[in-house]
């Protein structure tokens, strides 16, 4: 029989919660499978973000190879963004790899496959597509073929716009659909059409982290024993009906498929301290804001309407609403919420604060950039480092900070040059990167009231180490490993099918997984290969109307402000 490799993605589960729940006998099938595989942790990019964890894991390579660090791409010609999908990747998917080999593939809803490409077998696009209006399956036909088949089909559940309104029960009921939908598409997939290599991501372990921390953990700056009462198992029912689905679907399954499972990142609850790197910045002499701070009236007021509009308007009509806008005022607003109001000509390195990101103000890239390429942008960077890297709890004193890198310590490659000039990691979560507040002047880093925690999208937040899970013939059982990364499943899953790796992957195969008679019988091959010529690379651009939705998913969402 032909080997098989059957992959299923859990954006953002962790093995903090599944370990103890398994040992409890409250999650089943994850027990026994800890029993009869090999498991642990995974390491996560940094930072560990839906768009560039998933395109390392596509891919198995570094940022600086395909190009994707986040949902934004600095547009260097102005000191905005432009949001990115698939289009925007450089280098091969696994499944393309495998498709022009003669494998046969089922692709669905892995994040960053908006626009599907080409493939030998199917392509169900993920969480980067826009609506359910567009195409986003390849062939074409198969969209209407799977919303015929099941009575409808889910591409992003709405659990972020139900808590924005403030429904924890309709977000939930939106989390479990996720589930049965996503589960009901695969089993419909496998048993219609052929397949050596399928791919099925479930997004709910994500959402119900985000959003339903607060109510799971009582330590939880947040927790509220009432709502504890109503919400606190959503987290673990979404684990649960997982296991229960895995299960039915793993009957089916002959010896000779081998289930790989892994998450993007892991997840945590966000914590009361802030860190305002533009603050910070501008204390040290690095940044300087213009006189008048904070995002301009016009930004404040949109904001401020836009807040009452979503409690009484169906998303879909308040895109509609926001097309009224000129775009010129869009990106006025929209580059407020980024970097606003600084003085550029007076600003050697800036932040928008999002993220744990410095940009250096570069002469000759930057608009109004001041720094000097060479010596001063070196001397820049190392006085951020030594001095950013120092910075403290204003309660404890401990630092906050892991570390503070440079790119190319980091990452390779021909796209390195528009990431980020450092990389700033924290302790824990990166959500403790926040923008500054617009009450008055605040310290670089302090505590946040329960207020203004209150205030945030979500609870819960992403953490560097994922989970992984290996189960096969051939595949040690009982066996906990650490060291992985999340760039070493690509290389691994073609190992597994018994293909040649191609040298330019930065991940390895995981030799720990496997049993010492299956590495001596099946030995490892590597190949180069030349870099294919695209004419279709970043043409995947969205239309103003689809930047808007993607837009207001992802501040849904807690990954833009």
């Amino acid at each position: 029989m032909k080997r098989k490799v059957l992959v299923i993605g859990l954006d953002g589960a962790t093995f903090d919660l599944i370990k103890p729940w398994a040992e409890e006998g409250k999650l089943p099938l994850f027990s026994r499978l800890m029993r009869e595989s090999s498991w642990g942790p995974l390491r996560s990019v940094l930072q560990p973000y839906t768009a560039q964890a998933w395109s390392s894991f596509i891919t198995g390579k570094n940022a600086g190879k395909h190009g994707i660090f986040d949902f934004l791409m600095r547009d260097f010609r102005t000191y905005g963004f432009r949001l990115v999908n698939a289009a925007s990747r450089a280098g091969d998917s696994i499944w393309r790899i495998l498709s022009l080999r003669g494998k046969r593939v089922i692709v669905v809803n892995v994040p960053m496959t908006y626009p599907p490409e080409e493939v030998n077998g199917i392509l169900i696009s993920g969480r980067d597509t826009p609506g359910m209006d567009a195409d986003y399956s390849f062939p074409r036909e198969v969209k209407r073929e799977l919303e015929t088949a099941l009575g409808g089909y889910v591409i992003v559940p709405n659990d972020w716009l139900y808590m924005r309104r403030d429904r924890p029960d309709r977000a939930r009921e939106e989390l479990f659909r996720e589930i049965d939908i996503r589960f009901a598409s695969i089993r419909y997939l496998l048993s219609k059409y052929p397949w050596d290599f399928c791919i099925l991501v479930i997004t709910a372990t994500d959402g119900a982290a985000h959003f339903f921390w607060r109510y799971h953990d009582p330590k939880h700056p947040l927790y509220d024993p009432v709502d504890g009462a109503k919400y606190g198992r959503t987290i673990y029912d979404v684990y649960r009906r997982i296991d229960n689905e895995l299960e039915a679907l793993l009957c089916d399954l002959d010896e000779e498929t081998t289930l790989v499972m892994l998450s993007d990142h892991g997840s945590g609850p966000i914590h009361n301290r802030a860190i305002h790197l533009n603050l910070w910045l501008e204390r040290e002499g690095f940044l300087t804001f213009q006189k008048m701070r904070g995002p301009s009236m016009p930004a404040r007021l949109f904001r401020s309407g836009k807040e009452l509009l979503y409690s009484l308007l169906p998303f879909q009509t308040l895109t509609k609403v926001r097309t009224l806008l000129p775009n010129k005022i869009r990106s006025h607003i929209f580059s407020q919420t980024l970097f606003p109001d600084v003085e550029w000509s007076k600003t050697k390195a800036y932040s928008e604060e999002f993220r744990g990101h410095i940009w250096i103000n570069l002469k000759g890239r930057d608009p109004q950039g001041i720094v000097e390429p060479g010596t001063e942008y070196e001397k820049v960077r190392e006085e951020i480092v030594s001095r950013l890297s120092e910075l403290r709890d204003p309660e404890t004193g401990e630092r906050l900070l892991v570390g503070v890198h440079r790119r190319e310590n980091l990452h390779e490659g021909p796209f390195l040059e528009n990431l980020p000039d450092l990389i700033v990691e924290a302790r824990g979560t990166p959500a403790i990167f926040r923008p500054r507040s617009e009450k008055g002047i605040q310290p670089p880093v302090r505590i946040l009231t329960k207020e203004e925690m209150n205030s945030f999208e979500t609870s819960g937040s992403h953490l560097l180490h994922g989970m992984f899970l290996i189960k096969g013939k051939g595949i040690k059982a009982g066996n906990e490993m650490k060291g992985a990364q999340i760039v070493d499943l690509a290389p691994t899953i073609l190992y597994l099918l018994g293909e040649s790796i191609p040298k330019d992957m930065d991940g390895r195969v995981l030799k720990g997984v496997f049993e010492p008679r299956f590495l001596a019988s099946n030995p490892m091959t590597f190949e180069d290969i030349e870099p294919e010529e695209r004419t279709d690379y970043g043409l995947g651009a969205y239309t103003e109307k689809e930047k808007r939705e993607i837009e207001e998913r992802l501040k849904g969402m807690g990954y833009l402000g």
